[in-house]
């Protein structure tokens, strides 16, 4: 009997470590690295963009936290998809933020290898990136408490780094005559940077992901999503502004490390010294806290046969670490082989859609199951939709091949299941 009990997890984090958990999913690769391709896009009002990406990222939030106090389950909107909608809506979802956020370590890496080469010449950018979605695998292969452990202290550090950024930097600002003119490529502009810099917040549900994993999820994960994301948008909005002040759109759009570039242009060489250890110590948080959290919809996704069944098998402490390094190898060959514009642009259209998903799931709750007005939903389902196709055609198209490959997997992979095996 005890064979065929369904694998669960078991609740270890508290509301701190929910925040951290939240904020080192969020804090990262998007204000270490994304708001240089976004001032190319926007100049200076990536400002307002990155504001409109925080609040769909907002509503989006609410959707996933309501829906996990209602549904105490691992797998995020896959498992609330298929409660509400269907089962194909919420494989469809978990496909989407499976594929499209397996390349998010990957990128995550890339934007931490993209520092270490700043600091180190002599050390090529992608090895960096490959040794650190290695490390990031095996400390989460390992179990969930060391990676929230490393997590509660490195997210610390992490405010601290971008605290002092902006300490340093805003009395050197020029403004506003580096905010001049302020959207030079109008209302297209700002919508294209808002859904390259809505990478910047992929994280922000991260908790709702681990819910069967968080004490008392009903009260915790809404109080601390909101926490972690209202944290996170204030701290992007006075570091972007403090990069903008100090070097303006155009030479922030041609740098590869823009925090650090920030703090060469004021000659601070302690400011160079905190914004080196900053991001790395923030993008390999960032990373570490990603591949968790994928992980988990990979093992909910598993549990229901919607992948191998091998990968929801767990280790010590309950822990699924098959899911873990399934996850981890897609890493790994995204930091060796992936470009860093492409794979950001086509991890946030398979997110975009992933909680496009969500707020239609949300839409379908009872009035006694909210805690939030149904009109945040609507406008997180809008939003979504607005931001995922306004992205270059190629990454659309990208996508949009992905979710098709998907949905022939499992047609194909339910087929083979129910044939009768041959003689």
């Amino acid at each position: 009997m005890g064979e065929n009990k369904e694998p669960t997890l078991k609740p270890q984090l508290n509301f701190f470590d929910a925040v951290a958990t939240g904020l080192a999913a969020i804090l990262g690769a998007g204000i270490f690295a994304v708001i240089a391709p976004a001032a190319g896009i926007a100049g200076p009002a990536l400002l307002i963009s990155l504001l409109i990406a925080a609040f769909v990222a907002f509503c989006n939030a609410i959707s996933s936290a309501q829906m996990a106090a209602v549904f105490p389950r691992t797998g995020g909107t896959y498992e609330f998809g298929r409660r509400l909608l269907g089962e194909w809506w919420g494989y469809s979802a978990g496909w989407m933020f499976l594929v499209a956020n397996t390349v998010g370590p990957g990128v995550i890496a890339l934007a931490f290898g993209g520092y270490v080469n700043a600091i180190v010449r002599v050390v090529p950018a992608h090895a960096a990136a490959i040794v650190a979605a290695l490390v990031m695998t095996t400390i989460n292969a390992v179990g969930i408490r060391r990676s929230v452990r490393i997590t509660d202290v490195v997210v610390v550090l992490s405010i601290l780094s971008l605290l002092a950024f902006t300490i340093i930097g805003l009395p050197e600002t020029r403004i506003p005559m580096n905010l001049t003119p302020f959207a030079p490529e109008g209302v297209g502009g700002i919508l294209s940077a808002t859904a390259l810099l809505f990478f910047a917040y992929t994280g922000y549900s991260r908790i709702a992901t681990l819910v069967e994993e968080v004490h008392n999820p009903r009260h915790t994960i809404p109080r601390a999503t909101v926490a972690a994301l209202g944290t996170a948008t204030t701290l992007y909005v006075f570091v972007a502004l403090t990069a903008l002040g100090v070097m303006g759109a155009s030479a922030l759009s041609k740098t590869t490390s823009p925090l650090e570039a920030t703090m060469v242009a004021i000659g601070s060489g302690a400011g160079i010294a905190i914004i080196a250890a900053g991001a790395l110590l923030t993008t390999f948080n960032e990373g570490l806290s990603d591949l968790l959290g994928v992980s988990r919809v990979a093992f909910a996704m598993s549990r229901n046969s919607d992948i191998p069944r091998n990968f929801s098998k767990l280790g010590a402490d309950q822990n699924p670490w098959r899911s873990v390094l399934l996850v981890g190898v897609v890493s790994i060959i995204v930091a060796a082989f992936a470009p860093f514009a492409t794979a950001v642009a086509i991890s946030s259209f398979g997110t975009l859609l992933y909680y496009t998903i969500a707020n239609l799931s949300a839409l379908r709750l009872k009035k006694e199951q909210r805690t939030f007005p149904r009109a945040l939903s609507v406008a997180g389902l809008i939003g979504c939709l607005a931001l995922a196709f306004s992205l270059a055609p190629l990454e659309i198209g990208i996508g949009i091949a992905i979710l098709l490959v998907g949905i022939s997997y499992r047609v194909l992979r339910r087929a083979l299941v129910r044939r009768p095996p041959s003689t």
